[in-house]
């Protein structure tokens, strides 16, 4: 009895061991996670000497003036639904791509967006939206080229245009307009920036409807588009969350809807998760 009994803990013990180790080796490329540590090592890879010339970094003019932000056929964070007024703005054309970002990591030896459980490699297409970033690597990229991450307005406005559009292409959904989940579009995982001609946005920004979900510069806050003025001020607790703008190749088309809002932990890093900069114009 005493060998059985032996041999049944060990049993156990190798089950508990074993069951990390087969998550880790069986995890898809997309699957999302959190880095607890530090820094990671940088790539060694680098993106830039195998990259051809590109305009990655092009930016689109959206003008001063009034547009509609919030839905009122949308979520509880989406209403109401009403008019806001911007100053004028420029907003990159294209998510920022892995080889744009990879001029930063190697000019101020940031942290390279790598991730200790590997499944990278599908997403470092020099020419791709760079992912795997949190919403601090963001920032200090988009500081790095003196701009700044957009606000929810200023992302909202620019997705939108001046037609008040469901997606940025318009009211018409069709999942093989932009790189949503699923592979009817003709693309896995995340896709060159720009491949999507018809992910574009009135005003010229391209892939603000899929590809991958966007970084904005506001804390998360469900009840943003209320009106203080006819409600009682809610007490909210300090805001530990940032929002995230767009859909991605992980979302429905649902989640692709342009007044559609998300949050995340400002930490958080996921290969669904990039971002674009704004820069004022004065």
């Amino acid at each position: 009895m005493d060998t059985y009994l032996k041999y049944l803990l060990f049993g156990f013990v190798l089950v508990f061991v074993a069951l990390p180790i087969l998550g880790i080796l069986m995890r898809e490329p997309g699957q999302v996670e959190q880095e607890h540590s530090g820094s990671l090592p940088v790539n060694a890879i680098s993106l830039i000497e195998s990259a051809e010339k590109t305009h990655d970094d092009a930016m689109v003019l959206i003008p001063k003036g009034k547009f509609t932000q919030g839905n009122i056929l949308g979520g509880y964070d989406e209403k109401p639904q009403k008019t806001q007024f911007l100053e004028a703005f420029l907003i990159d054309k294209y998510e920022v791509t892995n080889q744009r970002y990879m001029r930063f990591v190697e000019e101020t030896g940031y942290r390279a967006p790598t991730s200790r459980y590997g499944g990278m490699e599908a997403f470092q297409s020099p020419a791709f939206p760079v992912v795997y970033v949190s919403w601090y690597d963001a920032s200090s990229f988009c500081k790095w080229e003196g701009k700044r991450l957009p606000t929810e307005s200023e992302w909202e406005k620019a997705a939108r245009g001046p037609e008040a559009f469901i997606w940025p292409w318009g009211n018409d959904m069709n999942s093989r307009y932009a790189n949503v989940k699923g592979e009817g579009d003709g693309v896995k995982y995340t896709a060159k920036v720009g491949a999507f001609k018809t992910d574009q946005s009135m005003y010229g920004a391209l892939d603000m409807g899929g590809n991958v979900r966007e970084w904005v510069n506001d804390w998360y806050d469900q009840y943003a588009y209320r009106d203080y003025d006819s409600v009682e001020v809610i007490n909210a607790a300090t805001p530990t969350t940032r929002s995230l703008r767009g859909g991605s190749w992980t979302d429905s088309m649902m989640n692709a809807r342009a007044t559609a809002r998300f949050k995340m932990l400002p930490k958080y890093r996921d290969t669904a998760i990039g971002f674009r900069c704004v820069k004022s114009v004065s």
